[in-house]
Formats: C-alpha cells, structure tokens, sequence
C-alpha cells in the first residue's frame, strides 16, 4: 500500500460543482509544469511544493504552486515563514505570476499572505505559483522543515503541512480507505479529531499520531476500522493532553495485513485551560453548612464529584457539582466534632484537596 491517503470524495465533489471545461486562455508561468516534490490536496485544493533554491547571495527562494478546483475565485493564500518573527525578504507589497497579488509581508503569527487582486478566473482548475525569499541561514538551522500553507476560495479554505524532509513520500495516489474529511478543534476535554470515509478495504485500524514539532510523532490513540465496506463511516477521537499551542495530528490507516498509511497532517490551536477550582466556603465552617461551588466551570454540563473525608480517610459524604450551581452540605446530620477534614475534587483526569476548618 502507498503512503497517503486521497480524499476522492472532496475531488469527486469539485468535479460536480464546476463545469466540464476549464478555462486556459491564461499560459502557464515559466517553470510551473515541472515535476513538485510534495503534493497534498485539501477542500478542492491542490497544493505542490518544488523545492527552496539557495540563491547564492545568502537568501534561498522557496517555491509553490496552488491550483483551485472549485467554483469559487480564488482570495488568498498564506505561507509559513521561518525564523522569529523575521519577514520574507521578498516579496514586500506586491505580486505577480499569472495573476496580481497584494502582500502582506509583515510578520504576523509567521504567514506571509498573497491577497488575489484581479482573480476572478482564478478558479476551475486553475493554478498560480508563489514565490518568496528568506534567509538562508535563517532557514537552514535546522528547525524550519515544516511549512504550512492556507488557500480561501469563496468559502472553502485548504490547508497543508508540507515536511520537507520527507517530501519523496509525500505525492498523493489512490488508495483502497477513501479518505472524505479529516478536522480537528480544540474542546473543553482536549483536542477532538473528526474523520470520514467513503469506502474502506481491509482497514484495521486507524492510529491517531500526534506531534508538537510536525516532525516527530507519537500515537496518541487507537480507533478500530470498519474491515472491508462500501458506505460512509465517521470517526471521532478527542486527544485529552494536547500541547499549549501548535497540535500536529495525522492518521496512520493500517491494514489486516500490517500494511500502512498516512494521512495528510492537520494543525490544532489549543489552550490549556486550568481545571474549575473547588470554592469551599465559608471556612472556617461555624453553622453547620458548608457550601460547594466550581470557580469558572468551562461549561454547564461539567461534572465534578466532591467528597468530605476525616483525616483518617473516612468517606462522611459525597456529593456530584454540575456547572457553575452551588450546593450546601449540612454537616449537623454528620454530627461531626470540631477540627480539620479533607475535601477532595475529582474532575476529569484532574483532581484538588483543600482543607476546612468545623468549628
């Protein structure tokens, strides 16, 4: 089995939404019918990367093509920049291959962007080249073999995580496991993982891959294929301890017989967000009522169990917090004695003890 596997239903859905011809009067620029080193596809979108040319003057030019499948004109496309917080050398304001493009080439969350100024037939199937300059001791120390680029069109965006340290195994080819979809978004429990496939042979097993460089990855997850079949089938993983920030995932589709793939790789925001504190008040306690409460729950179906113990380890009471209600616990009926006890949360894979005072 090949590499990669190809999202034909995306291919099959651009193909039905555009006409039966494509528009040529425009010719090719110099040098885009060359052979790509990498190509990844995305939401009617073909991007293809041909290699960084050092220039010989210490800045190396990093090359790119983007064809649109869709209906839609072409709007904009963003390309990773390497080093901290440095903008391409070129281009500064503005663009032009086949069509014009503004720039905005200020370092802004690393993207330089091509903005289309006259690409209104930059759509069915048609392509362009991007072109930008960098340092090349910038970009050759080592830590930039990662470069992510973004296409909008209308309202399809693509998207594309090139390693360029492995692009000799990056061309697309059809594969037996039709991949239709595969997304992510950061959620309160993690990072969730959305996948869909149109038709699956001999699939086992998906391994669920993540990394926080694009390079080195790890299994996060497993999830059991659907064997041999011809209907859709959607998949779900939520990755519980994602990194603070940049989340690379892909999907390792494995076969009965060990034979392997890998998906494309997406990228995932995510915040760590802290745990809902405990609010045990008032403390210390002198009426015989302790009240409950979670601090900034993340949302009203959050679930924390609360528990009261001796500090010999005694369960007296439990009790289950939803959201952001507050509960009171009479301790009178426990008929406690004066002192300290324990008062433990339990929330997810997090876990809190705080300590009150019973007057």
């Amino acid at each position: 089995m090949t590499r990669k596997l190809l999202p034909i239903f995306v291919l099959l859905f651009c193909l039905f939404t555009t006409p039966a011809f494509s528009q040529s009067n425009i010719p090719c620029p110099a040098g885009c019918d060359a052979d790509p080193l990498c190509v990844i596809e995305d939401n009617c979108f073909r991007f293809e990367y041909f290699g960084a040319v050092d220039q010989g003057n210490g800045t190396t030019q990093l090359k790119f093509k983007i064809t649109n499948a869709s209906r839609y004109p072409f709007m904009h496309a963003m390309f990773e920049l390497p080093g901290q917080k440095l903008p391409a050398l070129s281009p500064k304001a503005s663009y032009i291959s086949r069509y014009k493009y503004s720039v905005q080439n200020v370092y802004h969350d690393s993207l330089i962007k091509y903005t289309g100024l006259n690409t209104s037939t930059f759509r069915y199937d048609q392509s362009d080249v991007f072109r930008y300059v960098v340092d090349s001791a910038t970009f050759h120390n080592g830590e930039n073999s990662i470069i992510e680029v973004y296409a909008q069109a209308g309202t399809l965006v693509g998207t594309a995580v090139f390693n360029l340290e492995e692009c000799d195994d990056m061309i697309i080819v059809p594969l037996p496991v039709e991949l239709l979809s595969f997304t992510g978004a950061a959620s309160g429990e993690g990072v969730t993982l959305n996948w869909e496939t149109a038709t699956e042979k001999d699939n086992a097993y998906f391994s669920v891959q993540h990394s926080t460089d694009g390079r080195n990855f790890e299994s996060a997850g497993y999830v059991e294929g659907n064997g041999t079949s011809s209907s859709n089938h959607k998949y779900r993983f939520t990755h519980t301890q994602p990194a603070s920030g940049k989340n690379y995932y892909r999907l390792k589709q494995v076969d009965f017989d060990g034979k392997y793939a890998y998906s494309k790789v997406i990228v995932v925001e995510s915040k760590k967000v802290a745990p809902a504190k405990l609010m045990a008040f008032p403390n210390p306690v002198n009426n015989g009522q302790l009240n409950l409460k979670l601090e900034k729950a993340m949302n009203e179906n959050e679930i924390a169990t609360v528990e009261l113990l001796d500090l010999n380890g005694r369960l007296i009471t439990s009790e289950i917090l939803k959201g952001s209600q507050t509960i009171q616990v009479n301790l009178r009926k426990h008929n406690l004695k004066p002192g300290i006890y324990l008062v433990n949360l339990r929330n997810g894979n997090s876990a809190q003890h705080q300590k009150i005072l019973v007057q």
